[in-house]
């Protein structure tokens, strides 16, 4: 019997199959670090969440891909049934030197990801409103590409321009007011979490922001990104806004 807590099926190129059982025992679920970049599609999953080193767990939602870089300390939380993925690994053959950019951006300088960073953020920080919308297609392209690496991808112009269009409208976002559905989920994960509800849009605004002009980890999308900061957000940490809800304190 292998001693490890999933199933799997070898596929070609790298990919495979790997199923966590709804009997595996959570004490065998432990932390680990894989020696190469890999991107992960979810099949089948319910309440399954992964979560990094220092961070707030992410739930594995079905039909999302998410990128779990080399090196990097991880492990998964069971949930409910099986928990099924599709898994590729890529080989790593940029060198990696010493970076500016966050660690699970997968970004090391002088990589074409790097450059592209740099180049979008350049853009944002223009007035030119061409550089602009040139910055957000740029994020968009780069993150959709991660994304569909391995899958067929199919989008009319009409539709990317709306897309993109889209994504501009989140800088009058970021300042103004987030939908009523958005701010009801960030209502609740507030009050879940005693912090102020405020705090909590005010985070979700600069994760906004800053996967246009920062990076995010590969192939997620800018609300994606977004929530994930307000997931990973506490009060003790530097870089967030969030704050503790008097109302909650006993």
């Amino acid at each position: 019997m292998s001693d490890k807590p999933y199933t799997e099926i070898l596929l070609e190129n790298g990919n495979r199959f790997r199923v966590f059982s709804e009997s595996v025992d959570t004490s065998d679920l432990v932390w680990h670090q894989d020696q190469n970049d890999r991107k992960i599609y979810v099949h089948e999953s319910l309440g399954w969440e992964l979560q990094f080193d220092n961070q707030l767990p992410l739930v594995l939602e079905a039909g999302n891909v998410y990128t779990v870089p080399r090196d990097t300390w991880h492990r998964v939380i069971k949930g409910n049934g099986n928990l099924v993925l599709q898994i590729n690994e890529n080989m790593i053959t940029e060198e990696k030197g010493e970076s500016k950019h966050e660690p699970q951006y997968s970004a090391p300088e002088g990589s074409k990801r790097d450059k592209q960073l740099d180049a979008t953020k350049a853009d944002l920080a223009s007035d030119d409103p061409e550089r602009k919308e040139r910055a957000y297609r740029r994020r968009e392209r780069m993150e959709r590409q991660e994304r569909d690496k391995n899958e067929s991808f199919d989008m009319s112009e009409e539709d990317f321009r709306s897309l993109i269009r889209e994504m501009l409208m989140t800088e009058d976002i970021i300042n103004e007011e987030l939908s009523k559905k958005t701010k009801a989920t960030l209502r609740k994960k507030a009050e879940e979490r005693g912090l102020t509800a405020g705090s909590v849009e005010q985070e979700y605004k600069k994760g906004l922001a800053a996967w246009a002009s920062s990076g995010s980890r590969k192939g997620m999308t800018q609300h994606q990104w977004a929530m994930a900061r307000v997931n990973s957000a506490q009060p003790s940490k530097s870089w967030a806004v969030v704050k503790k809800s008097k109302a909650k304190k006993k």
